[in-house]
Protein backbone atom coordinates (compact mmCIF):
# COMPACT_ATOMS: atom_id res chain seq x y z
CA UNK A 1 0.00 0.00 0.00
CA UNK A 2 2.84 2.29 0.75
CA UNK A 3 4.20 1.72 -1.96
CA UNK A 4 1.72 2.02 -4.01
CA UNK A 5 1.02 5.77 -2.52
CA UNK A 6 4.60 7.03 -2.67
CA UNK A 7 4.95 7.49 -5.99
CA UNK A 8 2.21 10.03 -6.04
CA UNK A 9 2.92 11.82 -2.73
CA UNK A 10 6.53 12.43 -3.44
CA UNK A 11 6.45 15.83 -4.97
CA UNK A 12 4.63 16.83 -2.18
CA UNK A 13 6.99 15.76 0.07
CA UNK A 14 10.33 16.72 -1.90
CA UNK A 15 8.07 20.25 -1.40
CA UNK A 16 6.97 19.38 2.48
CA UNK A 17 10.87 19.22 2.74
CA UNK A 18 12.45 22.15 1.10
CA UNK A 19 10.14 24.47 1.94
CA UNK A 20 8.55 23.61 5.37
CA UNK A 21 11.08 21.21 7.15
CA UNK A 22 14.50 22.79 5.98
CA UNK A 23 13.74 26.10 6.82
CA UNK A 24 12.03 24.75 10.13
CA UNK A 25 15.85 23.11 10.97
CA UNK A 26 17.53 25.91 9.99
CA UNK A 27 15.61 28.18 12.22
CA UNK A 28 15.39 25.74 15.21
CA UNK A 29 19.49 25.53 14.26
CA UNK A 30 19.76 29.82 14.94
CA UNK A 31 17.66 30.12 17.84
CA UNK A 32 20.88 27.83 19.70
CA UNK A 33 23.46 30.78 18.14
CA UNK A 34 25.02 33.74 19.60
CA UNK A 35 24.95 37.29 18.41
CA UNK A 36 28.09 39.01 18.96
CA UNK A 37 29.24 42.61 18.83
CA UNK A 38 28.40 44.09 15.10
CA UNK A 39 25.27 42.04 14.89
CA UNK A 40 27.07 38.76 13.69
CA UNK A 41 26.21 36.15 14.27
CA UNK A 42 28.43 33.30 16.50
CA UNK A 43 27.77 29.59 15.93
CA UNK A 44 26.94 28.32 19.01
CA UNK A 45 24.92 26.04 21.13
CA UNK A 46 23.18 28.00 24.23
CA UNK A 47 19.62 28.30 25.41
CA UNK A 48 20.05 31.90 26.35
CA UNK A 49 17.81 32.93 23.77
CA UNK A 50 15.17 31.17 25.43
CA UNK A 51 15.90 32.30 28.42
CA UNK A 52 16.18 35.67 27.92
CA UNK A 53 12.13 35.41 26.54
CA UNK A 54 11.12 32.74 29.10
CA UNK A 55 12.73 34.16 32.06
CA UNK A 56 11.12 37.70 31.51
CA UNK A 57 7.64 37.76 33.16
CA UNK A 58 7.43 41.09 31.01
CA UNK A 59 7.32 38.81 28.25
CA UNK A 60 5.39 36.18 28.88
CA UNK A 61 2.89 38.83 29.80
CA UNK A 62 2.78 41.45 27.45
CA UNK A 63 3.69 39.84 24.63
CA UNK A 64 2.97 36.31 24.74
CA UNK A 65 -0.05 36.17 26.93
CA UNK A 66 -1.33 39.93 24.89
CA UNK A 67 -0.89 37.15 21.39
CA UNK A 68 -3.05 34.62 22.43
CA UNK A 69 -5.64 36.60 24.29
CA UNK A 70 -5.65 39.06 20.82
CA UNK A 71 -5.78 35.80 18.75
CA UNK A 72 -8.48 34.09 21.18
CA UNK A 73 -10.67 37.11 20.73
CA UNK A 74 -10.51 37.53 16.96
CA UNK A 75 -11.40 33.81 16.34
CA UNK A 76 -14.33 33.89 18.72
CA UNK A 77 -15.42 37.13 16.78
CA UNK A 78 -15.01 35.37 13.75
CA UNK A 79 -16.77 32.59 14.79
CA UNK A 80 -20.38 34.48 16.14
CA UNK A 81 -20.21 36.08 12.88
CA UNK A 82 -19.23 33.60 10.44
CA UNK A 83 -21.78 31.06 11.96
CA UNK A 84 -24.87 32.81 10.86
CA UNK A 85 -23.74 33.66 7.35
CA UNK A 86 -23.24 29.89 6.89
CA UNK A 87 -26.06 28.68 8.33
CA UNK A 88 -27.99 31.29 5.83
CA UNK A 89 -26.00 30.45 2.91
CA UNK A 90 -26.11 27.15 2.88
CA UNK A 91 -30.01 27.51 2.70
CA UNK A 92 -29.62 29.62 -0.48
CA UNK A 93 -29.23 28.55 -4.47
CA UNK A 94 -28.05 29.58 -7.68
CA UNK A 95 -27.25 33.36 -8.48
CA UNK A 96 -27.92 34.68 -4.60
CA UNK A 97 -25.41 31.51 -3.61
CA UNK A 98 -22.61 32.54 -5.91
CA UNK A 99 -23.05 36.43 -5.25
CA UNK A 100 -22.91 35.63 -1.71
CA UNK A 101 -20.06 33.36 -2.02
CA UNK A 102 -18.13 35.67 -3.57
CA UNK A 103 -18.80 38.06 -1.41
CA UNK A 104 -17.20 36.06 1.72
CA UNK A 105 -14.10 34.89 -0.61
CA UNK A 106 -13.23 38.45 -1.30
CA UNK A 107 -11.18 39.47 1.12
CA UNK A 108 -9.13 36.06 0.54
CA UNK A 109 -8.91 37.12 -3.28
CA UNK A 110 -7.01 40.72 -2.54
CA UNK A 111 -3.69 41.39 -1.31
CA UNK A 112 -3.38 41.72 1.99
CA UNK A 113 -1.05 44.88 1.97
CA UNK A 114 -3.64 46.60 -0.82
CA UNK A 115 -6.33 45.00 1.64
CA UNK A 116 -4.87 46.92 4.69
CA UNK A 117 -4.71 50.21 2.73
CA UNK A 118 -7.96 50.11 2.26
CA UNK A 119 -8.89 49.78 5.85
CA UNK A 120 -6.72 52.23 6.75
CA UNK A 121 -9.26 54.74 4.66
CA UNK A 122 -12.22 53.07 6.55
CA UNK A 123 -10.25 53.58 9.67
CA UNK A 124 -9.28 56.83 9.54
CA UNK A 125 -10.50 59.92 11.38
CA UNK A 126 -12.44 61.44 8.61
CA UNK A 127 -12.99 57.88 7.29
CA UNK A 128 -16.32 55.83 6.68
CA UNK A 129 -16.40 53.64 9.73
CA UNK A 130 -16.37 56.69 11.60
CA UNK A 131 -18.93 58.89 9.79
CA UNK A 132 -21.60 55.80 9.32
CA UNK A 133 -21.35 55.50 13.45
CA UNK A 134 -21.61 59.65 13.83
CA UNK A 135 -24.28 59.63 11.52
CA UNK A 136 -26.05 57.10 13.11
CA UNK A 137 -25.61 58.86 16.39
CA UNK A 138 -24.04 55.61 17.79
CA UNK A 139 -21.15 57.60 19.14
CA UNK A 140 -20.89 61.67 18.63
CA UNK A 141 -16.88 62.27 18.23
CA UNK A 142 -14.72 60.02 15.69
CA UNK A 143 -12.83 56.95 17.70
CA UNK A 144 -9.39 55.76 17.05
CA UNK A 145 -9.18 52.97 15.06
CA UNK A 146 -6.02 53.50 13.77
CA UNK A 147 -2.71 52.70 15.69
CA UNK A 148 -5.11 51.43 17.99
CA UNK A 149 -5.83 47.60 19.01
CA UNK A 150 -9.53 47.96 18.44
CA UNK A 151 -8.72 48.33 14.73
CA UNK A 152 -6.20 45.55 14.56
CA UNK A 153 -8.99 43.20 16.12
CA UNK A 154 -11.89 44.24 13.46
CA UNK A 155 -9.07 43.72 10.59
CA UNK A 156 -8.01 39.99 11.94
CA UNK A 157 -11.99 39.18 12.39
CA UNK A 158 -12.29 40.41 8.80
CA UNK A 159 -9.61 38.37 7.64
CA UNK A 160 -10.61 35.25 9.71
CA UNK A 161 -14.10 35.25 9.18
CA UNK A 162 -13.96 33.53 6.04
CA UNK A 163 -12.27 30.84 6.76
CA UNK A 164 -14.95 30.22 9.27
CA UNK A 165 -17.91 30.09 6.83
CA UNK A 166 -16.13 28.29 4.50
CA UNK A 167 -15.34 25.38 7.15
CA UNK A 168 -18.75 25.21 8.52
CA UNK A 169 -19.98 25.10 5.00
CA UNK A 170 -18.69 22.09 4.18
CA UNK A 171 -20.40 20.70 7.63
CA UNK A 172 -23.28 21.83 6.98
CA UNK A 173 -23.42 20.73 3.32
CA UNK A 174 -23.46 17.37 4.66
CA UNK A 175 -26.63 17.28 7.34
CA UNK A 176 -29.79 16.04 5.74
CA UNK A 177 -32.45 19.04 6.43
CA UNK A 178 -34.63 15.97 7.08
CA UNK A 179 -32.97 15.65 10.31
CA UNK A 180 -33.75 19.38 11.35
CA UNK A 181 -37.34 18.47 10.23
CA UNK A 182 -37.89 15.47 12.52
CA UNK A 183 -37.02 17.67 15.32
CA UNK A 184 -39.64 19.84 14.95
CA UNK A 185 -42.33 17.37 13.90
CA UNK A 186 -41.60 15.95 17.32
CA UNK A 187 -41.71 19.47 19.39
CA UNK A 188 -38.42 20.87 19.20
CA UNK A 189 -38.00 24.86 18.86
CA UNK A 190 -35.69 26.05 16.03
CA UNK A 191 -32.98 26.85 18.95
CA UNK A 192 -33.51 23.08 20.21
CA UNK A 193 -33.09 21.74 16.61
CA UNK A 194 -30.45 23.70 16.28
CA UNK A 195 -28.02 22.77 19.27
CA UNK A 196 -29.16 19.04 19.12
CA UNK A 197 -29.04 18.43 15.83
CA UNK A 198 -27.09 20.88 13.57
CA UNK A 199 -24.49 22.32 16.44
CA UNK A 200 -23.15 18.84 16.81
CA UNK A 201 -22.33 17.72 13.91
CA UNK A 202 -20.66 21.25 12.59
CA UNK A 203 -18.08 20.30 15.11
CA UNK A 204 -15.24 19.09 12.62
CA UNK A 205 -15.77 22.37 10.28
CA UNK A 206 -15.70 24.25 13.56
CA UNK A 207 -12.64 22.86 14.78
CA UNK A 208 -10.71 23.23 11.37
CA UNK A 209 -11.82 27.04 11.23
CA UNK A 210 -10.69 27.93 14.57
CA UNK A 211 -7.34 26.21 14.00
CA UNK A 212 -6.51 28.20 10.80
CA UNK A 213 -8.20 31.36 12.08
CA UNK A 214 -6.42 30.78 15.95
CA UNK A 215 -2.92 29.82 14.02
CA UNK A 216 -3.52 33.19 11.34
CA UNK A 217 -4.39 35.47 14.64
CA UNK A 218 -1.34 34.55 17.28
CA UNK A 219 0.98 34.60 14.27
CA UNK A 220 0.32 37.71 12.74
CA UNK A 221 2.36 40.75 12.02
CA UNK A 222 1.65 42.56 8.84
CA UNK A 223 -1.91 43.69 10.11
CA UNK A 224 -0.42 44.73 13.64
CA UNK A 225 2.65 46.72 11.82
CA UNK A 226 0.56 48.56 9.52
CA UNK A 227 -2.89 49.02 11.72
CA UNK A 228 -1.25 49.09 15.56
CA UNK A 229 0.31 51.59 17.33
CA UNK A 230 4.15 51.50 17.75
CA UNK A 231 4.42 49.78 20.73
CA UNK A 232 1.87 46.68 19.66
CA UNK A 233 3.44 43.56 21.30
CA UNK A 234 2.22 40.90 19.57
CA UNK A 235 4.85 38.09 18.92
CA UNK A 236 4.46 38.28 15.23
CA UNK A 237 5.78 41.89 14.98
CA UNK A 238 8.14 41.15 17.43
CA UNK A 239 9.57 38.44 15.77
CA UNK A 240 9.56 40.63 12.51
CA UNK A 241 11.51 43.60 14.56
CA UNK A 242 13.86 41.51 16.05
CA UNK A 243 14.90 40.07 12.80
CA UNK A 244 14.82 42.91 10.15
CA UNK A 245 15.04 46.01 12.35
CA UNK A 246 17.24 44.77 15.14
CA UNK A 247 19.04 42.50 13.27
CA UNK A 248 18.95 39.94 16.03
CA UNK A 249 18.26 36.84 13.76
CA UNK A 250 19.26 34.14 17.22
CA UNK A 251 16.49 35.58 19.48
CA UNK A 252 14.10 36.07 16.44
CA UNK A 253 14.87 32.56 15.57
CA UNK A 254 13.99 31.59 19.20
CA UNK A 255 10.88 33.92 19.61
CA UNK A 256 9.60 31.35 16.07
CA UNK A 257 9.96 28.45 17.70
CA UNK A 258 8.32 29.37 21.02
CA UNK A 259 5.27 30.90 18.74
CA UNK A 260 5.10 27.66 16.74
CA UNK A 261 5.34 25.41 20.11
CA UNK A 262 3.03 27.41 21.73
CA UNK A 263 0.64 27.67 19.05
CA UNK A 264 0.63 23.66 18.39
CA UNK A 265 0.01 22.96 22.08
CA UNK A 266 -3.06 25.15 22.08
CA UNK A 267 -4.47 23.85 19.05
CA UNK A 268 -3.62 20.43 20.77
CA UNK A 269 -6.21 21.35 23.80
CA UNK A 270 -8.65 22.57 20.92
CA UNK A 271 -8.76 19.15 19.22
CA UNK A 272 -8.57 16.88 22.83
CA UNK A 273 -11.69 19.52 23.90
CA UNK A 274 -13.37 19.32 20.31
CA UNK A 275 -12.55 15.42 20.83
CA UNK A 276 -14.23 14.76 24.55
CA UNK A 277 -17.23 17.02 23.33
CA UNK A 278 -17.93 14.72 19.89
CA UNK A 279 -17.09 11.21 22.20
CA UNK A 280 -19.36 12.48 24.71
CA UNK A 281 -22.45 13.13 22.74
CA UNK A 282 -21.72 9.78 21.22
CA UNK A 283 -21.87 8.03 23.82
CA UNK A 284 -25.31 10.17 25.19
CA UNK A 285 -26.67 8.63 21.86
CA UNK A 286 -26.04 5.11 22.48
Amino acid sequence: MIRRLLPPLAPALVALLIFVALPMFWVLRTSFNELADGAYVVEAMTLDNYARFLGDPWYLVNTLWFSIRIALVATAISVICGYPVALYIVKTTGLQRNILMALVMAPLLIGLVTLVYGWIVIFRGGGLLNSLMIALHVYDRPVRYMWDIKGVVILLVYIGAPYVVLSLLDSLERISPYLVEAARNVGASRWTAFWKVVFPMTMPGLYAGLVIVFSLNFSAFAVPLMIGDSNTQMIGLIIYREALLNNDLPFASALSVIMVAVNALILVGMAAFFGRIILNRLEAKR
